[in-house]
């Protein structure tokens, strides 16, 4: 109870002064992630950049550093530092243990980062993960009242749930802190209509829209220039004999590769079926055991390539695909996957699985379709690899997607919601 009134003193205090006035362009942006897998934020970060803004990009950075957005003149990244490797979660048991240390750990890192820069008007926080960013946003707008904004990707305790179970103790405990801490944001962003009107129904206002889009450099395969964007794909395609499905995953259990697994077991018992290369990108804890799966369990007519393509690479390689395979489930049902937009913005269509939110971005029968078990997909994965007039309709729908941009969608949205008092 006293860890409650405590939240509900800091989110009092937080809504009483968030009247405060931002004094110039300056805003942080903070990943409890990699930042380069958080394309959002990125885009936010560089968006923010050329309105003239002073952006100080927080977050964990791989060995070559952030890519989008390298030697910007507006953007400074700052690496939040890693613990050690022999403190990863590995289990459900150390994941209990090693996860207080964690978030002392971040806590502390983060503290240290974020009182090092200058004093922003804003803070833009990705969640999930709350915790700590959330009771840090509180903390800077009290000590600094830098505004603390939520940019809604999805709910911590809904993901949490996935590797505890609904009714754990700490799931619950998460929601109650994500819902309490939250009501002390200046605004929040979300990334669908579905979420907006949950976050509503919990109180949180103001709340606005800003889908994700895709930036500029995913653009449409011209036919010419196929070729030389297949030399980025590590294995040997021939697009006259084989089609070519695109898949990317975090392996993690709300994306269940093996349902794709299972409807390409399907597909390759087909008789006349079209030889298929399957390209699954993506880095996470499943990978491993999924690689050795596909090897043990070899497939007739489909061939697998797992690689991991730089930022720039990327969009080429699935530019050249003749359609992409979705397998996000969403924890809360509330997200849209940005791989499906990714896909859209080369023009790409998309058989998505289904959850309650994915028909704001995949129109079934128009730029994609939508499936709920492994029959379905396998069933669209051979009328797609089979009819060439179906794959041209939706595709024709997934090009239309592809004017749909970031900047177009952010422009309309963000830069009214960060207001800077004039001098």
């Amino acid at each position: 109870m006293l860890a409650i009134r405590i939240l509900l003193f800091l989110s009092i205090v937080i809504f009483i002064n968030s009247r405060r006035t931002a004094k110039n362009k300056r805003i942080i942006i903070l990943v409890l992630g990699r930042i380069d897998q958080s394309p959002r934020m990125q885009y936010h970060a560089l968006s923010f950049a050329k309105e003239g803004w002073k952006v100080d990009l927080v977050g964990y950075q791989d060995k070559k550093g952030p890519g989008l957005f390298r030697n910007h003149p507006n953007i400074k990244s700052h690496a939040i530092p890693t613990l050690p490797e022999h403190l990863a979660f590995r289990s459900r048991l150390s994941f209990l243990l090693i996860a207080p240390a964690k978030i002392l750990h971040q806590l502390l890192s983060l503290l240290f980062i974020l009182f090092k820069i200058k004093q922003a008007s804003y803070l833009l926080v990705q969640n999930p993960p709350s915790i700590p960013t959330f009771f840090l946003g509180h903390v800077l707008y009290l000590l600094r009242g830098t505004r603390f904004v939520i940019d809604w990707h999805n709910f911590g305790y809904t993901i949490l749930a996935l590797k505890l179970g609904k009714q754990h103790p700490f799931v619950k405990v998460l929601r109650i802190y994500e819902r309490v801490l939250a009501k002390g944001a200046f605004c929040h962003i979300t990334v669908s209509h579905s979420m907006q009107q949950v976050l509503e129904g919990w109180g949180l206002r103001p709340c606005h829209v800003c889908y994700d889009r895709p930036p500029t450099h995913f653009q449409p395969l011209q036919a010419a220039a196929r070729k030389s964007n297949l030399q980025v794909i590590p294995a040997d395609f021939d697009p006259r004999k084989e089609k070519l499905l695109v898949t990317s995953t975090s392996w993690t259990p709300d994306e269940n590769i093996y349902a794709l697994w299972d409807a390409l077991k399907m597909y390759s018992e087909t008789q006349n079926a079209v030889p298929l290369l399957v390209l699954v990108t993506g880095k996470g804890p499943g990978k491993a055991d999924f690689v050795n799966h596909i090897q043990e369990n070899r497939l007739e007519k489909v061939r697998f390539c797992l690689p991991w393509f730089s930022s720039e690479d990327y969009p080429r390689a699935i530019a050249c695909a003749d359609f992409g395979v979705s397998l996000h489930q969403s924890s809360s049902g509330y997200d849209l996957p940005m791989k499906v937009v990714d896909l859209f913005g080369c023009g790409v269509p998309v058989v998505a699985w289904n959850f309650p939110a994915i028909s704001e971005l995949v129109h079934d029968n128009e730029n994609g379709f939508i499936v709920d078990d492994s029959v379905k997909l396998y069933k669209k994965i051979e009328m797609l690899c089979s009819d060439e007039r179906i794959l041209r309709s939706v595709r024709q729908g997934a090009l239309e997607e592809s004017k749909l941009r970031w900047d177009d969608e952010w422009i309309k949205t963000i830069p009214n919601l960060f207001i800077v008092e004039s001098s």
